[in-house]
């Protein structure tokens, strides 16, 4: 018999034969090389951050395939051939050689990624930092920050002081000329001394300084040190001790101010010094402060909170301009938020707007919340000039850019929309219905993923946040993301189950996931609390139009808009106009349909409207391709083909204004199917399904669409819909098992 070959002896005779060592070791310095030229490209060639840990992952997986390609292959003078056959290794020890090599090949791709990915991350994070530095250093010169001041006081009665007097000196700052000051609502998220890194803290605000204080207490005696510091470098370039009685306290708010300004004055250019004051009452201040702490959370309790306060700040003075704007914007923002009709918070809120420009006829709080009243009634010039006039009188007044650029972005006029918003998120960087706005106007634009990154961006910072889980609800519906959604309406409704608007969001995804027995136990249980509530009840209008049931579809509008519409305000007749001639359609009264819409955009025989200067809304589109569509059905050839006309500029008006929404693909295939044209109206309803559209009933029903349906691609295109849907509907039954944080049947 012959000598019996080792195991190890056969394997090693295995390898060599299979050249599989010396494929593997030319692989491994193939891939030292690629990730040392990485480290080295990364910066000159800008690549972006993801690229090197990508690229370690992908020679990862190529060790194990690298090892199966020189077992079973071979380079030979005829090409690539399949190694022979003939093996000093039995089955089973092939089998145990290749699993021993996957796991020794696998270790050492693991040992390459834990090396160089730890390596990248740390650059990258090197290369983080020196943006950071970066952006700190192109803050505007004049701009500083002011951070809440420390309580140096073991009683806790006194920690009211710590934002209030860092507050108070905000405000008189930012009536300094040339000077930007971050508002509160970004400066006042850092007020754990943990989080007081201040070369990060320049960063995320943008500015160039920060003040820092103590306040020390002992007895009626209340001594403040105030520091300046240079958010780039750290370093102190100011500093002074101010110390006063307790009852002294509102005085020396303002002599810190004002030696905070001068010594500004005395380091930077361009600077003017700070107006004088408006003697105050210290407690109505105090009241005033505290009420917009509240009001800024944007839900009926806090909104309640906030009206309380500045009705005790008006307690202690009568005269308090700002309180009574305060009340007029809370009474306002119920109605989207609360259990008020929004005619009926119009009305009160005037009042509380009249008595503030009687009192201070240059009130910019009041200017803004006449603004949002306008707004409110669709009144938008009226709205824009008010608002423009609050920014005018005080262009830190955050409230009034954030109304302006929400007037602007119901007009579809964007690119104003977004300078509004950036100047506004230079003052507040971190205000969360800033970045709100700000992603819709990027949704709008066609950039849905970097509106999502805003959103999300912000709750990382602020998880436990309603009013940004709610907008994140509405971004992945909107791009047709049905399970996240709906998954993020359910947290944020967890968190605050008595907003209306989380509720009508919540609806709202039930509605898309065609569950709409859940969408109206939403619905009811929502509008128990929130009877008048004006989205909601639209909400519950949607819903009852998709069933089909157009005499509670009425008795909704009359709940919304009252029993006698022509005395409605001329804006809000147009919106009543809209919606009851979906109900004339649902009725099959196409005549009463025809003139409802036709009013809606503005009369019913002005062809030549204000239409061809607009961007147009997705109702007015709706509403002027419907009216197209209903000439041309009845016979009124002419009419329909001018209205046609309509449609087209309309579209090529929104998108020249980089308008890139899917209810204008969606206008565009109903026009190609009046113009005779099926092939490019599908394509145009496959765009805007590819953008994000999931409203199947729509398609199903819309009546426009009735020549498309026999058709094999629209019937594809249907198809698609009713599987994504279905299959997002599955895995959301599948979540809400045992969940009963919202209304929920199937």
């Amino acid at each position: 018999m012959g000598q019996k070959t080792s195991f190890m002896a056969a394997v090693m005779g295995e390898l060599a034969r299979r050249k599989v060592l010396s494929t593997l070791g030319a692989y491994a310095v193939g891939v030292f090389v690629v990730l040392q030229l990485m480290d080295a490209a990364v910066d000159p060639l800008r690549l972006p951050e993801w690229l090197p840990t990508a690229l370690v992952l992908v020679l990862i997986f190529g060790f194990p395939v690298v090892f199966i390609l020189a077992w079973r292959f071979d380079f030979t003078g005829q090409g690539i051939q399949r190694t022979g056959a003939a093996s000093l290794l039995s089955t089973g020890q092939s089998i145990a050689l290749f699993a021993a090599m996957v796991l020794v090949t696998g270790a050492v791709g693991i040992g390459f990624y834990g090396y160089y990915s730890s390596l990248f991350e740390g650059e990258m994070l090197d290369r983080s930092a020196a943006r950071t530095a970066a952006s700190s250093s192109l803050a505007p010169e004049n701009s500083i920050a002011v951070l809440p001041f420390r309580i140096d006081s073991s009683d806790a009665s006194q920690d009211f002081l710590s934002e209030g007097m860092a507050e108070e000196i905000l405000n008189v700052l930012t009536r300094v000329e040339g000077l930007q000051v971050a508002a509160r609502t970004s400066s006042f998220a850092f007020d754990d001394e943990r989080q007081r890194d201040v070369q990060k803290i320049g960063a995320a605000l943008n500015v160039r300084t920060l003040l820092v204080g103590t306040i020390r207490t002992a007895g009626d005696t209340l001594r403040l040190s105030a520091s300046l510091i240079n958010a780039e470098d750290g370093y102190e370039v100011w500093s002074e001790t101010f110390e006063t009685s307790r009852a002294g306290a509102f005085n020396l708010q303002d002599e810190v101010a004002r030696s905070i300004a001068l010594a500004l004055l005395e380091s930077f250019s361009g600077l003017a010094e700070p107006q004088a004051l408006r003697a105050e009452n210290l407690a109505a201040v105090e009241s005033y402060r505290a009420g917009r702490v509240h009001w800024w959370k944007r839900s009926p309790t806090e909104l309640k909170k906030a009206i309380g306060l500045f009705a005790e700040a008006l307690a202690h003075d009568a005269q308090f301009a700002p309180a009574y704007a305060g009340i007029a914007d809370s009474s306002l923002l119920m109605a989207a938020y609360g259990n008020v009709k929004p005619l009926q918070a119009v009305k009160q809120a005037q009042r509380m707007i009249d008595k503030a420009l009687s009192l201070d006829p240059q009130s910019a709080e009041a200017y803004a919340a006449q603004g949002l009243a306008a707004s409110q009634l669709q009144q938008y010039e009226a709205a824009e000039a008010d608002l423009r006039k609050a920014i005018e009188l005080n262009k830190a007044y955050v409230p009034a850019r954030l109304w302006l650029a929400n007037v602007l972005g119901q007009q579809n006029r964007l690119d104003e929309q977004a300078q509004v918003l950036e100047e506004a998120m230079v003052l507040d960087p971190l205000n969360e219905l800033l970045a709100i706005s700000y992603a819709g106007n990027l949704n709008a634009r066609g950039r849905i993923e970097d509106a999502t990154g805003v959103v999300n961006g912000l709750i990382l910072v602020k998880p436990d946040s309603p009013t940004l889980l709610r907008q994140s609800a509405s971004l992945a519906l909107d791009a047709g993301r049905l399970v996240s959604g709906w998954d993020y309406a359910r947290q944020a409704y967890a968190l605050d189950s008595e907003s209306a608007a989380v509720a009508s969001v919540l609806a709202r995804a039930w509605m898309e996931l065609q569950e709409l027995v859940a969408a109206e136990a939403m619905l009811q249980s929502a509008l128990e609390v929130n009877a008048d509530n004006g989205d909601l009840l639209i909400q519950k209008f949607n819903l009852l139009l998709i069933e089909r049931r157009p005499e509670e579809a009425t008795q909704v509008l009359t709940a919304l808009f009252g029993d006698q519409p022509a005395r409605l305000p001329a804006e809000l007749q147009r919106t009543y106009y809209f919606l009851i001639g979906h109900v004339a359609l649902l009725r099959e009264d196409l005549g009463s349909a025809l003139e409802a819409f036709t009013q809606s955009i503005g009369g019913l025989d002005d062809e030549q409207s204000d239409l061809d200067q607009q961007i147009l809304t997705e109702d007015q589109m709706f509403a002027l391709s419907m009216v197209a569509f209903l000439h041309q059905f009845l016979g009124h050839e002419a009419r329909g083909a001018v209205r046609m006309e309509q449609v087209q500029s309309a579209l090529d008006r929104a998108r020249s204004n980089g308008l890139k929404l899917p209810y204008l693909d969606y206008a565009e295939a109903v026009l190609r199917v009046q113009q005779g044209l099926p092939e490019a109206a599908i394509a145009a309803l496959e765009r805007a399904v590819d953008k994000g559209w999931r409203r199947l009933w729509i398609l199903q029903r819309d009546e426009r669409l009735s020549v498309l349906r026999p058709l094999p691609d629209f019937q594809a295109l249907e198809q698609r819909l009713r599987d994504e849907i279905s299959r997002s509907r599955a895995e959301v039954q599948q979540r809400v098992s045992g969940r009963s944080s919202a209304p929920a049947a199937f």
